[in-house]
Parts: C-alpha cells; sequence; structure tokens
C-alpha cells in the first residue's frame, strides 16, 4: 500500500508492469473506509494516471469511486466522477452503469436515475447523455431502480416495470422484496399480499451444516408485518405470521422485533411476552435475542405516561415491567447492550420526580456484571467506551436527558465530562437540559466551550484534553439556544439571536428548517408592533425570506408571511421600504383564496348609485337613471298621495 500511494518506486525502469487489481485493491480499501479518506482514493486513481507502466483507469475504478460516493449520498462527487471518466474516454459497462443509478438513487434523484436507465435500455427512444452506450439490463439494473421507485412510493411504475421484469425472465427474490416494498410504502397492503402469493420462492433448508438460513423472501414479508402493525393492523400482522409459516417462511428475529415492539406499544403485554417465548425456539444465537427484548421494552415505555397522576402511574408499572424483563434477559444469557440500557434509562427519567440515581446504580451494575472474564479474573478494570458504562456516549446522553428533567445540571456536566468523544447530540441534549433547568448562561459557555469553528476547521489530528474537543453544531444546537434567548423578550438577549442566526448561516453553512423558522417568527411578533424597531424588522424579515426556500405543508407559508405583514403594518418602523422583499410582501395581493378560485371577486352586483355608473353624468340620457322594470310595470308613475303641505 505505501508503494502505490506514495509512488515510492513505482517508476523504476526495473519494475514490472503493474496489474490493475493492485489499484483497485487500494482504492477499494480507502473507498469502503470513511468519506474522510476519500481524498486518499483519489490520490490513488491519480497516481494510476501518472504512472507510465501502469494500466489506463477503466470502468472498474470509477465504479468503486461511484459507489462510494453514492453510499455517502454525495451527488456532486458522483456528477464530478462521471465527467471525469468521461473525460478519460472511459467505456462504461453494466456494471458501472448499474453503479450510477444505484448512486443516484441513494442520492434521491430518482428522476435522474430513471434517465440514464432509460438511455441505457435496448427499448428506449430516448436522446440524452450521448456518453452512455446502449447496454443489456441485468436484474440487478431492473432491481435497483424498483428500490427508487419505492423510495418514492410510486408503486403503480413500480409495478409497470416489473411486468417488463418479468417478460424477460429476470425476475429473483429481490424483486418481490423491492416490490413489497414500494407497495407497503404507498399502504397498498393487498397488492403486496398479492407479489407474495404468486412470487414467494420456493425454499429448502439445508440443515446438514447445522446453520439457520433465512428464506429469500422473509425481507419482504417482515416488510409486510412492520407495514401492518404501524398502521395499526395488529390483527392482519399476527394472521400474516401464521401465512409465513403455512408458507415455509420461518418468521426470523427481525419479523418478531416488528411485531413485539407494535404490541408493546398498543399495550398487548402478553400478547408480546407470548411472541418472545415463540422467538426464544427458534435457536437463534441469544446475540440475536437482545434487538426483540429492547422492541418490547422501548414499545412499553412509549407512550404510556403524562403528566397527570393516573400517566405517571401506567409509567410507573411500565418501568417496573421493562426492569423484570431486564432482569428475565441477563438469567437466560442474553445480554442486554447500549440501546437496551438507554431505553430504560430514559424511562426512569420520565418518572415523576425522575429516578436518575437509580438509573446511574443500573448502568454500575450492568457495568459489572458485563465485563469479559477469562481463567485468571477480569482483563481489565474498565471497560470498552463502546460498551455498557458512564462514559458510553448513547448511556451519558440518556443519563444527561434524566438529569434535565431532575432540574440536575451539575450532574448533567458530570454524565457529559465522561464521554471521551462527545458528538452533537450529546451536546444538544446537555444544552437542553441546561435550558431546562433556566441555566441559560451555563448552556451558553458550554456552545462556546466546544462548537468553537476555529478548532473544529483547524487541522490538529488529536486530541489531548477536553480542550481540544471541537463538535460541529446543528440546526437543532441552534434552535435551542435561539428560542431560550427570545424567551426572555429583551433586547440584549434579542440582539444575541440575532448573531447567532447569522453566525449558523455565514460561519457554519448550516440553513434553518422550518421549525428554526417558526420558533423565531412566533416569538418576534408575539409581542404585537408596539416596539418592533429596525433591527426587529430586519431580522424577522431575513428569517422569513430564509423560509421560503423551505418546504411547508399546504399554506402555511402564506399564514406566515400574513402574519408578518400584518406586524410591520402597525410598527412605526419603515425600514422595510428600503427592502425589495418587504415591498414585495406589503404590496402582495391579499385576496382571499377561496374567493378567487370561485371566481367570487369578479362577479358584478348590478348596483349603481347614480346612473350607469360611468362618471359620464352629463351626457346621460334622463331615462338611462330610471330602472327600467318599474318603468315598464309604471309603478314610477303612482302617486302615493301624500302631502307635505
Amino acid at each position: 500500500l505505501p508503494r502505490l500511494v506514495t509512488g515510492r518506486g513505482v517508476r523504476s525502469a526495473q519494475q514490472m508492469a503493474l496489474d490493475e487489481r493492485d489499484f483497485n485493491m487500494v482504492l477499494h480499501a480507502y473507498a469502503a473506509l470513511s468519506q474522510n479518506q476519500m481524498h486518499s482514493a483519489h490520490r490513488v486513481m491519480a497516481l494510476q494516471e501518472r504512472t507510465t507502466h501502469a494500466p489506463p483507469l477503466s470502468a472498474v475504478a470509477y465504479s468503486i469511486l461511484l459507489k462510494a460516493y453514492g453510499r455517502w449520498k454525495d451527488i456532486k462527487n458522483v456528477e464530478m466522477s462521471i465527467l471525469h471518466a468521461q473525460r478519460n474516454s472511459v467505456v462504461p459497462d453494466i456494471v458501472m452503469a448499474n453503479t450510477v443509478v444505484d448512486a443516484y438513487v441513494n442520492c434521491g434523484d430518482v428522476d435522474k436515475a430513471r434517465e440514464i436507465f432509460q438511455i441505457m435500455t435496448e427499448e428506449s427512444d430516448a436522446k440524452g447523455d450521448a456518453y452512455w452506450p446502449l447496454l443489456r439490463p441485468n436484474s440487478r439494473t431492473f432491481n435497483t431502480i424498483l428500490k427508487g421507485l419505492a423510495e418514492i412510493g410510486d408503486v403503480n411504475e413500480a409495478m409497470e416495470l416489473s411486468k417488463i421484469v418479468e417478460s424477460k425472465g429476470l425476475w429473483d427474490h429481490v424483486t418481490t422484496n423491492t416490490l413489497v416494498k414500494a407497495a407497503v410504502a404507498a399502504e397498498e397492503f393487498e397488492m403486496a399480499e398479492d407479489i407474495l402469493s404468486m412470487h414467494t420462492a420456493s425454499f429448502n433448508i439445508d440443515t446438514a451444516n447445522g446453520r439457520h438460513v433465512n428464506h429469500p423472501n422473509i425481507e419482504a414479508y417482515t416488510e409486510l408485518v412492520n407495514g401492518y402493525a404501524k398502521a395499526g393492523h395488529l390483527d392482519k400482522g399476527l394472521g400474516m405470521m401464521q401465512l409465513m409459516r403455512k408458507r415455509g417462511v420461518e418468521p426470523n428475529e427481525y419479523t418478531y422485533t416488528c411485531i413485539v415492539g407494535a404490541l408493546a406499544r398498543s399495550n398487548k403485554v402478553r400478547q408480546a411476552k407470548k411472541m418472545i417465548e415463540y422467538a426464544l425456539n427458534l435457536n437463534l444465537p441469544r446475540k440475536k435475542l437482545t434487538p426483540i427484548y429492547n422492541a418490547f421494552i422501548s414499545g412499553l415505555l412509549s407512550d404510556n405516561w403524562s403528566d397527570n397522576v393516573e400517566g405517571q402511574a401506567s409509567h410507573a408499572a411500565s418501568v417496573i415491567d421493562a426492569l423484570s424483563m431486564l432482569q428475565e434477559m441477563q438469567d437466560l444469557n442474553i445480554r442486554p447492550n447500549v440501546v437496551t440500557v438507554s431505553v430504560v434509562i430514559d424511562g426512569l427519567g420520565r418518572c415523576d420526580p425522575p429516578r436518575c440515581n437509580d438509573a446511574k446504580d443500573l448502568v454500575q451494575h450492568l457495568e459489572f456484571t458485563s465485563r469479559p472474564k477469562s481463567g485468571t479474573g477480569y482483563i481489565r478494570p474498565d471497560v470498552n467506551a463502546r460498551g455498557i458504562s458512564l462514559s458510553n456516549r448513547k448511556i451519558a446522553t440518556a443519563l444527561i436527558r434524566a438529569y434535565g428533567r431532575g432540574n440536575d445540571v451539575e450532574s448533567a456536566m458530570k454524565a457529559f465530562g465522561r464521554i471521551s468523544v462527545p458528538d452533537v447530540v450529546a451536546l444538544n441534549t446537555l444544552i437542553d437540559a441546561c435550558c431546562r433547568c433556566d441555566q441559560l448562561k451555563i448552556a451558553l459557555e458550554v456552545f462556546g466551550k466546544y462548537a468553537s469553528f476555529e478548532r473544529w476547521n483547524s487541522d490538529i489530528p488529536t486530541i489531548d484534553s477536553a480542550d481540544d474537543i471541537a463538535i460541529k453544531p446543528d440546526v437543532v444546537t441552534y434552535t435551542t439556544l435561539i428560542s431560550s434567548l427570545l424567551q426572555l423578550k429583551s433586547k440584549a438577549a434579542t440582539k444575541r439571536a440575532m448573531k447567532m442566526y447569522r453566525d449558523m448561516k455565514q460561519t457554519w453553512m448550516i440553513y434553518p428548517d422550518t421549525f428554526l423558522v417558526d420558533t423565531i417568527l412566533s416569538a418576534m411578533i408575539s409581542s404585537g408592533p408596539i416596539g418592533f424597531n429596525d433591527d426587529d424588522v430586519r431580522f424577522t424579515l431575513t428569517v422569513l425570506r430564509d423560509g421560503e426556500f423551505l418546504e411547508w405543508e399546504g399554506r402555511q407559508y402564506e399564514r406566515r408571511k400574513r402574519a408578518v405583514r400584518a406586524i410591520l403594518v402597525g410598527c412605526s418602523s419603515e425600514v422595510w421600504k428600503n427592502d425589495e422583499f418587504a415591498y414585495g410582501l406589503m404590496n402582495e395581493d391579499a385576496e382571499d383564496p377561496l374567493f378567487k378560485k370561485k371566481g367570487w371577486n369578479e362577479i358584478d352586483s348590478g348596483f349603481r348609485l347614480w346612473g350607469s355608473g360611468d362618471g359620464n353624468f352629463a351626457e346621460q340620457e334622463e331615462d338611462t337613471s330610471v330602472d327600467s322594470f318599474l318603468a315598464s310595470k309604471g309603478w314610477n308613475d303612482m302617486n302615493s298621495g301624500f302631502r307635505l303641505l
């Protein structure tokens, strides 16, 4: 690897011609590591390009690169890689074409994936990118497009495409699983059942080697069971599990995880426990049973509590059941993992009052009992931060959340300090805990200490102390802080919130979401137009303008524009007159959309105060001012008989 990456010795005259597989193996090694290693992958390709006795770049190298960028959902570099391949006159093969289609699907651009698919198929007359030759699509090609259609919920087009797949004899178990996923995503459960009825693969379980082998269509059946469970059709989900057995499709740990979690969320505890008993009889490895118990405990503690007395009593009972199941796991030698402990801690933290000490004691107990043992005792006195311990990131984050509910900022800070490398989720949880406890000053200090752009943007490779830790914030971080600042209703706090919003966009290149826009607009206009100064107007208009580029449901954005317009009309500041966006906002047609749709704004009532209403009174004839209907009846000539004198 050093020889290829650094180039030492590669250009030597005595060197034999290098095999393309050498470069591709190194390229794949870097591309499979992480997104941060992609620059090294590019160095490998550059080395292959400039080495005289190395083979030229082929479609294989670009397939590796495209697969990596597709996995990281980096559509910009996907397109740059295609352009680079085109400039190097690399002829795409079906593998590279499939990789490109899959990359676009992973990046969410299904339309572009379909465009490439249409260009490369023999049946298409599409005139598109001339770079892509006519290729013979295989089952992977069709299944990748079907996956994209499933992601966007276009079940109708997926079914039409499946007819072509079947006519070409390319239908396999992946096609079945993908189509069922598309039907379930569109909540077309009957269609999903029909697909499984017609295309469940025949399967012979090979028990000679003693290994448990899943049915090829178990993924599709699990998807349908999960869809029924999420839609609240538990009876149909349970019925589907019975049908699976009749068809020789044995439910696996994922199937049981879906149904057990749904039953627990619906307070069907007895049935959920019965399903766990069935799962125990599958003779699965103990570690595969842990997610099933996690689903039960998570469902049990999900929505069974509220602020009233009855809700808290119900939640307390659920916590007892969860602790009982945790003990059962240990008795059956099913080791709880970090997810198990985090869920239980969260449940303890939502008690009234929060049982933070019990949560900490539980972690310490499980940390001690889950340590690996050897013949001479424990291997080490501590455990890796990835296991159950107070220093584990997820467990510590759950404890911080519990301490925040218990109004214990000091313990929350200690829990955060135990994390060796905290992430943005832990940081957001700590900041939220401080704000919950009315310790905004501490929250801002924590933010300033860890969300330092200078340290984050520096080239320091190692972290020697807590002072070296730099965490990139996200929109949740800023939403929590800006919301707490604006709630103070003071000029200084509002000015600080404005600066934070500006730094969020300009320094960190983080853009607001609809929740942050709503939070700011609601806070800014809640006090009415009185005291709304020039800075307030500019800030409100900036946030409203940013909201224009977000996806809102229905006419929500229009309602927010009307609310801001009402404030601007009533405030004394006229700074908006120098703002093009604000000027357009104030001069927008505010007519009712319903009246406009029905055409009611254009209906002529026929009423005229004088004459015909054209304003030219002098030229009107005398009888044009008289209602023709009254004149035809002679009612204008009737004498009432009334005399003033």
